[in-house]
């Protein structure tokens, strides 16, 4: 729910301060400022759901519920309240505070993979760690500790929760499809082979180190690696049965999430080579294309399945689902359509999350069916 309210209020302001009406308030840099409260604000409040709606189901474990609960949603809003209005206290009493919530999450999250041994899924520990230190690097900037270090930061969290969709992807959407077109008595099975499994993490591995590595790698190298992890992200989705899902919305908007990370890495790399359409634009296709349109797609998923509900998009979860990715291609065409298509874009990709919210607050407030 809070992603689904989050991922309304700061893109709004976002739009304003864009079209010089207002400032971020805080001493980073307004872009700085968006790319935080995008990660560490949304981004974040969905990966805490996907965590302690799966984790219990990894570990056979109870849901996460009463006092430890409250706690997180606690921090979390309590983090989201310091960043708008804290700074007045100072900023490093806003850094602690927005701090907390990722390791309270790897205490609660983590420590019951630790307990279960579930090795296959330590990698999400290592995942949240990443993700502390990009929020970390980006407020040792605002504390004025350092002077660079946002711009790492932002850049390693935005990598950061690729990766983490990268892997969920790689596991879910096979699954669902494959249980979809059962359903659906459809003749086939959606499957990626264990190679090209760890051709993509390797191959994505190599691109983000290549980029973070900055000049220390040649431009030529990166977008070389970049473009690789393109072909094996694609190369991943030859068995995912795509064009069999197209009656189904609430499984081709997975396989749409996945996509964007092709185009995403894609686009990264030919910018590196010809200057097109520019990293901001292949870094948008990331986050508001990929990040985005799967956070929509995992949470309907989830709250209709954990609240005992049928997995079936209603016409308008659909529209939002066209809206998030109509709102993301505008923002990375930006370069051709002009400063416009940032407005219309945001407003779409916001439109996304209002009808998320309303379709779905009473699904995420009211007790199982």
């Amino acid at each position: 729910m809070f992603a689904g309210l989050y991922g309304m209020a700061p893109m709004v302001f976002w739009l304003m301060v864009s079209s010089g009406e207002g400032y971020v308030p805080g001493p980073l840099p307004p872009i700085y400022w968006h790319g935080h409260e995008m990660l560490f604000g949304f981004a974040i409040a969905a990966v805490c759901g996907f965590m302690l709606t799966a984790v219990p189901n990894w570990t056979r474990t109870p849901p996460v519920a009463g006092p430890v609960l409250m706690v997180l949603a606690g921090l979390w809003l309590a983090g989201r309240i310091a960043f708008w209005v804290g700074w007045d206290l100072g900023a490093m009493p806003v850094a602690v505070i927005d701090l907390m919530l990722i390791p309270a999450l790897g205490i609660v999250a983590g420590g019951r993979i630790i307990s279960a041994g579930l090795q296959r899924n330590f990698v999400f520990i290592g995942l949240l760690t990443v993700l502390f230190a990009s929020n970390l690097l980006m407020h040792l900037q605002a504390i004025g500790v350092t002077t660079d270090t946002a711009e790492m930061g932002l850049r390693l969290g935005i990598y950061g929760f690729v990766l983490l969709v990268t892997l969920i992807a790689g596991r879910i959407v096979p699954n669902f499809t494959s249980g979809a077109l059962r359903m659906d008595a459809v003749p086939a099975e959606a499957s990626t082979p264990p190679a090209i499994e760890k051709l993509v993490v390797l191959t994505l591995l190599a691109a983000i180190v290549a980029d973070l590595a900055g000049d220390a790698v040649p431009q030529m190298v990166t977008a070389a690696m970049q473009l690789l992890a393109s072909a094996s992200l694609l190369v991943r989705m030859r068995n995912w049965q795509t064009l069999k899902t197209l009656g189904q919305p609430i499984v081709w908007v997975l396989h749409l999430g996945h996509l964007w990370l092709v185009v995403g890495f894609a686009l990264l790399g030919l910018s590196g080579i010809i200057g097109h359409p520019g990293e901001g634009a292949a870094l948008h296709a990331l986050t508001a294309g990929a990040i985005g349109t799967m956070i929509l797609a995992v949470m309907t998923r989830a709250a209709l399945g954990h609240s005992g509900r049928q997995l079936h998009a209603s016409k308008p979860i659909v529209v939002a689902y066209v809206l998030v990715s109509i709102g993301a291609l505008l923002r990375v065409l930006t370069p051709y359509l002009g400063f416009q298509a940032v407005i219309v874009g945001g407003v779409l990709w916001t439109l996304a999350f209002v009808i998320f919210t309303i379709a779905f607050w009473p699904i995420l407030t009211r007790p199982r069916t």
